[in-house]
């Protein structure tokens, strides 16, 4: 779970969308413990049962909330982006977890040690409330998919998927395989290539060499299903209240 890391600049800003909610004087008391990491494709940041070091806001890349079972199959079951934080178990004095976190967009990210961070939860300000509510978020987003994953089709789930995952990492250019895409919706790979071979031909998207491009945001919007746009609400709604209680 190494990562090349660099101390964050003083003054720079804060890309992670929830972090940067937090006031000035709670954020410039964890800015001397920041460090902007590079976070490669398949990178664990959380291993099944074992201690978790660092906190991660995520800037430029995504990361997989994954469960693995006995058989070795694996779904995605959350992503983190740059609204969000991967480690919640650090706060929650869960210590361990049996799930992964792994990443899979790379991209940059900003990680700060577990007891700094869990230090800076206990104080009870604007950073507790900040993570309580995205865990609340994370809970309403968590049923959402549930429901999703059952009842939506592969294509709409898929449409759904590339548009939170570009939210996720501010691009509409995405370093996927459809390999990974059939992990992270649970589906068989030829599902994935059947579905992304549609929206490909109706020119929402273009696929080649390990990369998707979102071509017509609009359209890929409307292929999807109901859920991405109850997500991105509530999401927004996370934000909008910390910017609230922040003034």
């Amino acid at each position: 779970m190494d990562s090349t890391s660099t101390r964050l600049p003083k003054g720079q800003q804060i890309q992670n969308r929830l972090l940067a909610k937090l006031p000035s004087e709670e954020l410039e008391l964890l800015r001397p413990h920041l460090e902007e990491v590079e976070l490669t494709h398949g990178q664990p940041l959380i291993l099944p049962y074992e201690p978790i070091p660092y906190v991660y806001f995520p800037t430029t890349a995504l990361a997989s909330l994954v469960t693995v079972l006995e058989d070795g199959a694996t779904v995605e079951s959350g992503s983190v982006g740059c609204e969000g934080v991967v480690g919640l178990p650090v706060f929650l004095d869960a210590g361990i977890t049996p799930m992964q976190n792994m990443v899979q967009i790379p991209g940059q990210g900003i990680r700060v040690r577990s007891d700094i961070a869990k230090a800076a939860f206990d104080r009870r300000g604007d950073f507790y409330s900040l993570i309580h509510r995205y865990i609340h978020t994370l809970l309403v987003v968590a049923s959402q998919s549930a429901a999703c994953n059952r009842h939506h089709a592969i294509k709409m789930r898929l449409s759904r998927w590339l548009l939170m995952s570009s939210d996720g990492v501010g691009s509409e250019e995405l370093a996927l395989t459809q390999e990974f895409l059939a992990t992270m919706l649970g589906v068989r790979r030829s599902g994935v290539t059947e579905a992304a071979l549609q929206l490909q031909q109706e020119q929402l998207i273009s696929y080649g060499r390990g990369k998707i491009r979102i071509l017509d945001r609009k359209r890929l919007e409307a292929s999807s299903c109901e859920c991405y746009q109850m997500v991105k609400n509530e999401f927004a709604r996370l934000l909008s209240l910390a910017s609230d209680r922040s003034r």
